[in-house]
C-alpha cells in the first residue's frame, strides 16, 4: 500500500457499513480518501475521529441515484485534489420486495444507484485517471455474493432479493466488461486494475434484521473489517497482479 500514500481514493457509501470501514483503513495507510454519502453528518464525525492519521478523509455529500450529483463529485475531485488513484464503488441499497410487488419509482432507485452510479463512476474515474496520467490506477466495484446467485422468496429472506440480485449480476458483467475495455489504453501505458469484490452476508444496517437474526454464531458472519481487509490486499498486490474477481465468505456459509 505504501506508493499509495498520499494520493487520491473515492469511496461511495461511505458513511456506514463496508463503505466507512475502506474509507478508514485507505486513510490509516495514508491516502486522502473522499469519502461520498447523503448522510455528511456521519462522514463530518468520521473525519474529525480520523484527524492526526497519516492521510485524511474528504466528506462530500452526494446523492448517488443522480447522474448530476455524481458528476459533481468527481469534478470536486479534479478541481480540489487533482487524479483519482483508487476508486471503490460501494453505495447500494436493498430491496426485499419480490418483483410482481415492486414499486417502479423504487426500483428506479435501486437501478440507478446499484448500476447506474457504478457504471457512470467507473467512466469519470477512468477518466480522472487517463487526463492526471495515473497508469496503475486501481477500481473496486463491491458485488456481493448476489451477484452470482439468485436468492428468491426461500433464501432465508422476509420477501425476495431479486432485484438486488439482478444489480449484483450486472456489476458482474460490467467489470468483466470494463477490463476487457481496458485493454485498449495498454498501448499508451495504463494498466488500470479492476476488482470485483463478492462478500457473502455482512453484518452492516444493510442486511435485513430478520435474517441476522438468524445466524446466532458470529463466526458465520462477516465483520466490516474482514471486507475491508480483502479490498486493501488486491490493492497492495504489485501491480502487475490483478484480482479479477474475489470472493469472501464466513468458514462454512453455503449461499
Amino acid at each position: 500500500m505504501e506508493r499509495f500514500a498520499g494520493r487520491v481514493a473515492v469511496v461511495t457509501g461511505a458513511s456506514s457499513g463496508i463503505g466507512a470501514q475502506i474509507a478508514e483503513d485507505l486513510v490509516r495507510a495514508g491516502m486522502v480518501v473522499v469519502g461520498v454519502a447523503r448522510r455528511v453528518d456521519r462522514l463530518q464525525a468520521q473525519a474529525a475521529s480520523l484527524a492526526g492519521l497519516r492521510g485524511r478523509l474528504e466528506p462530500l455529500q452526494a446523492d448517488l441515484s443522480s447522474t448530476d450529483e455524481l458528476r459533481r463529485v468527481f469534478k470536486w475531485v479534479d478541481d480540489n485534489l487533482g487524479g483519482i488513484s483508487v476508486l471503490v464503488n460501494n453505495a447500494a441499497i436493498l430491496s426485499t420486495v419480490p418483483v410482481p410487488d415492486q414499486d417502479p419509482a423504487q426500483s428506479e432507485k435501486l437501478i440507478a444507484t446499484n448500476v447506474t452510479a457504478v457504471l457512470i463512476g467507473c467512466s469519470l474515474g477512468v477518466d480522472s485517471m487517463k487526463k492526471h496520467g495515473i497508469k496503475d490506477g486501481h477500481i473496486i466495484n463491491i458485488n456481493s455474493t448476489a451477484g452470482h446467485r439468485v436468492f428468491g422468496s426461500s433464501g432465508g429472506l422476509n420477501g425476495s432479493a431479486v432485484a438486488y440480485c439482478a444489480s449484483k449480476h450486472a456489476t458482474v458483467a460490467l467489470t468483466k466488461g470494463l477490463r476487457a475495455d481496458l485493454q485498449a489504453l495498454k498501448a499508451s501505458g495504463f494498466k488500470i486494475r479492476v476488482t470485483s469484490l463478492s462478500p457473502g452476508a455482512v453484518r452492516t444496517e444493510m442486511l435485513p434484521e430478520e435474517f441476522a437474526s438468524l445466524i446466532t454464531d458470529d463466526d458465520m458472519i462477516l465483520t466490516t473489517k474482514d471486507v475491508s481487509r480483502a479490498a486493501l490486499f488486491v490493492l497492495s498486490l504489485p501491480p502487475a497482479v490483478e484480482i479479477t474477481e474475489l470472493t469472501i465468505q464466513p468458514t462454512g456459509e453455503f449461499m
